[in-house]
């Protein structure tokens, strides 16, 4: 039944697709969701597919695995072990079987909760996207006929992103077999030259992957060969993908990763950051993004301890057992451009000064990472004062960061000192503290 909503959808799905389409050297840029929004649900999971699209994506990249009686589903490893609370490979489970498993929060792991979702298939997830979004399918070359079959199943050919790095007849060939099909030719160092040498119909669009600016895939002649039928898409999730131009350093400088990608061509990005890239596509300031405006935010970079000591040594609640002897140094790390404090171990400590532009109430939090459960606790000094203790939670990756709340704390206007304490054996990664003047 055709109903007024489904209509406005669909004009609304038609100007993605054109969108899409666009290869002009200043076409629009388009947000690609790795693996869903799996900040707020499990990755690949309807929740995420859905988020994606609320936060900005105009595409939702997705991970496709086949059963053992042969059905499209959406699992990025080929086992179900890391997302589910099942073991074993995809290709070992039926349908029903899969069925049975139920998806881990975010990015899984061995001690991160479990919810209430399950493994989708491939048209659980078109009919998800449907009207709404271009769905990238990722892992999927090698299965490109189940994967089709499904979306002729569902109405949706022209939804679908297939993606690979066959050779050029053979991806010529599948493209051949229905106008409808969407197809992104990934390019390399060795592969480069395979641009525009597509017979009759060209791809939609070349995703780039580079480790250097010297690369010949990322050369101007090469981008601008590129746009002339085809848009340019890059990855920014991490090292290696797109040379040092990631998420995590873009949120530190737009000039070191978002914007210095676009000012080489790129025109699709895909990241692990939709909402934030989705405010600076809108022209937001990134000095504000996840922040208050004005002098009511104040963050302190978590490499930036105080000098003497290098700012690190032993600590013990227990003064009888303070032993400066033991002291360790702070370990400062750039993890995929965000530059963090890790590897912190229990009794460690490390010293900061906050600047404070107006007396009042602030709410104390950190941004952090963290793979495990539990990944440690901490407690915040000043002047002798001690927080309660403060359990740092798993945000299911070493690089998945998140603002976690820690104190509320009256402070006057000036400069403070306080002490991040390791009270516990850690595993996650600090970024940065940040102080909210509650309102």
């Amino acid at each position: 039944m055709v109903t007024p909503s489904s209509i406005t959808d669909s004009k609304k799905f038609d100007k993605v697709h054109s969108k899409l389409l666009d290869h002009r050297k200043n076409a629009p840029l388009m947000i690609t969701a790795h693996r869903g929004q799996w900040r707020e649900y499990p990755e690949n999971s309807l929740g995420a597919i859905k988020e994606a699209i609320k936060d900005g994506a105009e595409i939702v990249e997705i991970d496709v695995m086949l059963t053992a009686d042969g059905v499209p589903v959406l699992m990025h490893d080929t086992t179900v072990d890391r997302t589910t609370n099942g073991t074993g490979k995809v290709s070992d489970f039926t349908l029903a079987e899969i069925k049975e498993l139920r998806l881990k929060e975010g990015l899984g792991g061995k001690t991160t909760k479990l919810t209430d979702y399950t493994v989708p298939t491939l048209e659980e997830a078109m009919l998800a996207a449907k009207d709404r979004v271009i769905v990238n399918l990722d892992k999927g070359w090698k299965i490109r006929e189940e994967m089709y079959d499904v979306l002729v199943k569902t109405d949706t050919v022209d939804h679908g992103l297939f993606k690979g790095s066959p050779n050029v007849e053979e991806a010529a060939e599948f493209m051949a077999k229905d106008p409808e099909i969407l197809y992104m030719h990934i390019i390399n160092d060795n592969t480069a030259d395979t641009v525009d040498t597509f017979p009759g119909r060209q791809p939609v669009a070349y995703e780039i992957v580079f480790n250097d600016l010297k690369d010949p895939q990322i050369q101007q002649e090469k981008v601008q060969q590129i746009q002339k039928n085809s848009r340019v898409f890059v990855n920014v999730m991490w090292y290696g993908l797109a040379g040092k131009y990631t998420d995590e350093a873009s949120l530190r400088d737009v000039n070191l990763g978002w914007k210095a990608v676009t000012d080489l061509g790129a025109n699709i990005l895909q990241t692990d950051n939709v909402e934030a890239m989705d405010y600076w596509r809108d022209g937001g300031n990134m000095k504000f993004w996840d922040a208050q405006k004005g002098n009511q935010t104040v963050r302190v970079q978590a490499e930036d301890y105080l000098p003497g000591g290098q700012g690190v040594g032993y600590y013990d609640l227990d003064p009888n057992r303070n032993d400066p002897s033991d002291a360790d140094w702070v370990d400062v790390a750039d993890r995929t451009g965000a530059i963090v404090v890790n590897s912190n171990q229990e009794g460690e400590w490390a010293k900061y000064e906050v600047n404070i532009p107006k007396s009042g109430l602030y709410k104390i939090s950190g941004r952090v990472s963290a793979s495990v459960a539990p990944a440690g606790t901490i407690r915040l000094e000043w002047d002798g004062d001690f927080s309660e203790e403060i359990e740092v939670e798993n945000t299911t990756g070493t690089d998945a960061y998140e603002r976690q709340e820690w104190d509320y704390r009256y402070l006057k206007k000036g400069t403070h000192t306080y002490t991040v304490h390791i009270t516990a054996p850690s595993f996650h990664q600090l970024d940065y503290i940040q102080f909210d003047l509650k309102k």
